[in-house]
C-alpha cells in the first residue's frame, strides 16, 4: 500500500491543502523520514509564522531553524511572555535551589544570546522576520482541547515542558515550578528587541498575542516598544511602522473563546480596532469585544505625556466591539485635528459609564444626541461610516441610521444635521433585526396617552440591507500563518 512518504510532491502539496501547519509538523517529529517531503508548499504554509518559550531547547530549536534551507521562509518571529526557570520539573529541592540560585537576568542574556545567533543566521539568508511576542496560556491541562488550544500560542517546546501534565494534577504546582509567578511581559519585548538590535535588524514591524485577563496594557507593559519605535512626541508618529496586536480572551464553557485585534500603521496613520470573525461559533456573532482604554493599546484619551496618541490618526476604524458615549467621544476628539476618515461598524454603545444609570422606561437621548452632535462640530471628516450604532439598553434603538456613507464634508454636516434634528424630535431609528415588534425604521419614543391614534411614518431615504451586515475591511494584515 502507497505510504505518504510514496507521494509524489504534487500530491504531498495536496495533501497540505487539507490539513493544518500544526499538523504537519508534528508529523515531522514523528517521522524523520517526512522531512524529505519538506518542499517550498510546505514552507509557505508550515513555517512563515513560528513561536517559540523562553527554553533552551525551544530556542534551540529556532537556533537550527536558522541553519536550515527552509530556514528562508520565516516571516515572523514570536516569543513568549512567561521566563521558564528550570528546563526541567522535578520535586528535588536541592536542584530547584541550584536553578533559582541564578538570578533571572543571567538566564535572560544567555537564553537570549540564542536569539541573537539566529538572527545572525538569517539574515545570512536574507531573512529579516517581524518580531513579536505572546501569552503561553497558564492551563496546560486543555492543551488536548482543540477548541480552548485555537484561542492562543503555545510556541516549539510546550509539549516537551507541560506534556507530563495530567488532568488530576489540578492544584497547578508543576507551573509555578516551572516558570515564575507572573509574566515578565516587560523584557520579553525589551528582550527581543535588544537582540534585533545587536544584529542591525530593522524593526519594521512588531506584533503581540496577549491574553485579555492578563491586563498587559492597563500596566504599560509596552511602553519601550511605544516610546523607541511608534510615536516621537505628541502628535508624531515614526514612519513606516506597523503593530498588529491580537487579543484572546478564553472565554468558557458556553461562550467559548473569541479574538479582537487592534492595528497600528504609521505610513497610513491609520488605527484599527474590531473583533475578529470566530469561526465555527455561529453563537458568538453578535458578541461585542470591549473597547476601552484598556484595550486599545493607546494612552488613556485625557493622559497628556510625551508617549501620547494625540491628533495623530488620519484614518480611523471601530468596529464590532461594546463601548460608553463618554470613552468614545473623548478617543475620538483626541484625534479630531489630525482624523479626516472615521469608521463607525457595528458598535454597541453604553450611553451612561455607570451600568446602573439610565435603565429607565423612556430611553434617554442626550447622550446619543451629544455624541451626534460631537460628530458634525468637533470633527472635519471627509468620510464617514456609520453601520448600525446600538443602543446597549435597548439593541433596537440605532444612534444614527442602519448604514450611512458619506464621501465629502458636505455629505456629513446634511446627514448628521438629519439625525441630529431626529434625536431633537425624540425620534431614532430601528434595528429590526433586534426589534420584537413590525415597526417601520424609524419610530418616535414619545407616545400620546392613546398610541391607537399615532400613525406610523417611514423615514424616507433609509432601507435595511436584505442580506444583514456587510461591512466595509480596510487593507489590513491578518494574522494568520500556522503556529509552532
Amino acid at each position: 500500500m502507497p505510504s505518504l512518504l510514496s507521494l509524489p510532491p504534487e500530491l504531498f502539496s495536496a495533501v497540505l491543502d487539507g490539513i493544518s501547519g500544526r499538523d504537519v509538523m508534528n508529523l515531522r517529529l514523528v517521522c524523520r523520514h517526512t522531512s524529505a517531503l519538506s518542499n517550498h508548499h510546505f514552507g509557505l504554509k508550515c513555517l512563515t509564522d513560528l513561536s517559540f518559550i523562553w527554553s533552551p531547547y525551544s530556542l534551540q530549536g529556532l537556533l537550527d531553524m536558522s541553519v536550515h534551507p527552509l530556514g528562508r521562509y520565516i516571516k515572523r518571529l514570536s516569543f513568549a511572555t512567561n521566563f521558564i526557570y528550570a528546563e526541567k520539573l522535578t520535586e528535588n529541592p536541592d536542584e530547584q535551589r541550584e536553578a533559582r540560585l541564578r538570578t533571572i537576568f543571567e538566564q535572560w542574556d544567555e537564553r537570549n544570546e540564542l536569539v541573537v545567533r539566529a538572527l545572525k543566521n538569517l539574515q545570512k539568508l536574507n531573512v529579516q522576520p517581524l518580531l513579536g511576542v505572546f501569552d503561553v496560556p497558564w492551563d496546560p491541562f486543555n492543551f488536548r482541547n482543540n477548541r480552548n488550544r485555537d484561542a492562543g500560542r503555545y510556541g516549539y517546546g510546550y509539549e516537551k515542558f507541560y506534556g507530563n501534565s495530567e488532568p488530576d494534577e489540578a492544584s497547578g504546582d508543576a507551573i509555578d515550578r516551572g516558570e515564575g509567578s507572573h509574566p515578565s511581559f516587560v523584557h520579553a519585548v525589551d528582550y527581543v528587541l535588544k537582540a534585533a538590535q545587536r544584529v542591525e535588524l530593522p524593526v519594521r514591524g512588531f506584533h503581540v498575542h496577549w491574553e485579555a485577563s492578563t491586563n498587559h496594557e492597563q500596566q504599560d507593559d509596552l511602553r519601550t516598544l511605544r516610546r523607541q519605535y511608534l510615536v516621537s512626541g505628541p502628535g508624531e508618529l515614526k514612519p513606516d511602522f506597523e503593530f498588529l496586536a491580537t487579543v484572546f480572551d478564553k472565554g468558557n464553557e458556553r461562550d467559548g473563546n473569541f479574538k479582537s485585534k487592534v492595528y497600528i500603521n504609521t505610513k497610513r496613520q491609520s488605527y484599527e480596532f474590531s473583533k475578529l470573525p470566530s469561526e465555527g461559533m455561529a453563537w458568538l456573532t453578535h458578541y461585542r469585544a470591549s473597547f476601552d482604554w484598556g484595550q486599545t493599546f493607546l494612552q488613556h484619551p485625557l493622559d497628556n505625556n510625551l508617549e501620547a496618541f494625540h491628533h495623530c490618526f488620519r484614518e480611523i476604524r471601530i468596529a464590532l466591539c461594546s463601548t460608553t458615549v463618554d470613552f468614545l467621544t473623548a478617543f475620538l476628539t483626541s484625534q479630531a485635528r489630525s482624523l479626516r476618515v472615521l469608521r463607525l461598524e457595528h458598535i454597541t454603545m453604553n450611553l451612561y459609564d455607570d451600568p446602573m444609570v439610565g435603565f429607565e422606561d423612556v430611553i434617554p437621548t442626550d447622550e446619543a444626541l451629544e455624541f451626534l452632535r460631537m460628530l458634525k462640530d468637533d470633527l472635519a471628516l471627509d468620510y464617514l461610516k456609520m453601520t448600525r450604532l446600538n443602543s446597549a439598553m435597548d439593541r433596537s434603538r440605532l444612534i444614527g441610521g442602519h448604514d450611512d456613507t458619506w464621501t465629502s464634508r458636505e455629505e456629513i454636516q446634511e446627514g448628521l444635521q438629519m439625525y441630529i434634528q431626529r434625536e431633537e424630535n425624540d425620534e431614532h431609528s430601528v434595528d429590526e433585526e433586534w426589534s420584537d415588534d413590525e415597526e417601520g425604521e424609524w419610530i418616535s419614543v414619545h407616545h400620546s396617552e392613546n398610541e391607537d391614534e399615532d400613525e406610523e411614518e417611514v423615514w424616507p431615504g433609509t432601507s435595511q440591507n436584505e442580506d444583514g451586515v456587510t461591512t466595509e475591511q480596510p487593507a489590513v494584515e491578518e494574522e494568520e500563518g500556522a503556529e509552532a
